[in-house]
């Protein structure tokens, strides 16, 4: 694990790319990864990179892990309604690192 990376930004960055089945699992998988491993990632920009409701799931999903510590995460001007919000909310009554979550349009 890198310790010494604090901030990662993918800001206007295709590179969560869901256009193929294929590459769409590729990129919930190494999303998935990305939040829930043990590193020193502290904030991570995910904001204006076509993340919409079913990633809200995975995003949640990795929030709740035990090794998750990330302190901001940004998905703002993203495909995210109420529903997707509704998700992200429920995994925050578990995880108790997430200070700041960035989702304004």
């Amino acid at each position: 694990a890198n310790a010494t990376l604090y901030f990662l930004s993918f800001y206007n960055n295709p590179i969560f790319s869901f256009t193929s089945a294929q590459s769409g699992r590729d990129a919930h998988a190494a999303l998935h990864s990305l939040i829930s491993q043990k590193t020193g990632l502290r904030y991570i920009g995910l904001n204006h990179t076509g993340i919409g409701n079913a990633e809200c799931e995975i995003i949640s999903n990795a929030l709740t892990s035990e090794e998750c510590n990330l302190i901001f995460l940004d998905l703002s001007r993203n495909q995210i309604n109420d529903e997707g919000v509704a998700v992200l909310c429920a995994c925050l009554e578990i995880n108790t690192t997430i200070k700041y979550l960035e989702l304004s349009v």
